[in-house]
């Protein structure tokens, strides 16, 4: 930055002269060699300085951003310390800062190939949250660099999942998501801790296997469902049988007991019927047209009435 600052201010200075040397208006004096500047290349001279003076202090200043420290390197050697966040004085020329973000950071892992223990194609992808020590972060970038990502930790996770999932049943694989991250974050973390970058978690955002298993798998789901499917109609018909059966039997029991209702009623009638009764009801089912005619006292009727009374509809 304080290069390309000393460049365009020296540009701007360049101008501001060259301008002036051939465009001086007439009669205008010389000082000290310089000729005398028209007011407007003055400007772009004062400009053209200033610059130059801002680029100046940038070779003595540094700021380090929140977030991010800063590993200085000596004439291109890297030192055994770090910048912390802020405004930081350095030496012109010799000392270079290289600026490092070393908050959580997630890195994102492309589809990796391996096989489940009876080799069946699996195929994951996920993403690994992790951040730089901030104190040996001038250790990273002497070993690796700022292409760390691509240099160690793609290589750690591929060469992980390759050994790790061989180790489960393909029907376990996706049941044992979690153990296999944990294994992931606690193997990875290990490896590497040597290059100073901490592993915070690790996410298995997608496991995919052959086609050919995936078709099988999806077959196999269609025909449980089936299965479930006859069970709830055979449940459901089981139900309604129960109902019909014990719709019966209080059909049946209540025809007993209307049955036997109807019994008593017959026999508490039967016994009600006694002789002033009979005659009572047959005087009320004769015809209208009926005399009635008297008799001496002591005599008995022509007629059975008691016959007559069950003989009436």
């Amino acid at each position: 930055m304080s290069n390309f600052l000393f460049t365009i201010g020296g540009m701007l200075i360049f101008l501001a002269l060259a301008a002036a040397a051939t465009g001086r208006a007439p009669g205008a004096q010389s000082r000290g060699g310089l000729p005398a500047l028209h007011a407007r290349w003055r400007s772009l001279l004062v400009l053209g300085i200033a610059v130059m003076a801002f680029g100046l202090v940038r070779t003595f200043v540094v700021i380090v951003p929140a977030g991010h420290v800063g590993v200085v390197t000596w004439f291109g050697r890297v030192e055994e310390r770090t910048l912390p966040a802020g405004l930081q004085i350095v030496t012109p020329i010799a000392e270079q800062v290289v600026i490092v973000d070393v908050r959580v950071q997630p890195h994102p892992f492309q589809e990796i190939d391996a096989a489940s223990k009876e080799y069946q194609a699996v195929r994951l992808t996920g993403t690994m949250n992790y951040h730089i020590d901030p104190v040996m972060a001038y250790d990273l970038y002497r070993k690796v660099g700022l292409d760390f990502a691509e240099k160690v930790i793609d290589p750690a996770f591929n060469d992980f999942i390759k050994e790790v999932v061989p180790q489960y049943p393909v029907t376990a694989i996706l049941s044992e998501r979690d153990e296999i991250r944990r294994l992931a974050r606690e193997a990875l973390g290990e490896n590497l801790s040597r290059y100073h970058i901490v592993v915070d978690d690790i996410y298995l955002s997608n496991i995919r296997f052959s086609p050919e298993y995936e078709n099988a798998i999806e077959l196999k789901q269609v025909a449980e469902q089936q299965v479930q499917t006859e069970k709830q109609i055979l449940e459901q018909r089981r139900i309604q049988a129960e109902q019909r059966v014990a719709e019966a039997k209080g059909e049946a029991q209540a025809t007993i007991e209307r049955a036997e209702g109807q019994a008593q009623a017959n026999e508490r009638l039967a016994q009600s019927l006694t002789e002033p009764v009979l005659t009572y009801t047959y005087i009320q089912k004769l015809s209208d047209k009926v005399q009635v005619m008297m008799v001496p006292g002591g005599q008995q009727f022509l007629m059975d009435l008691k016959g007559l009374v069950n003989a009436a509809p």
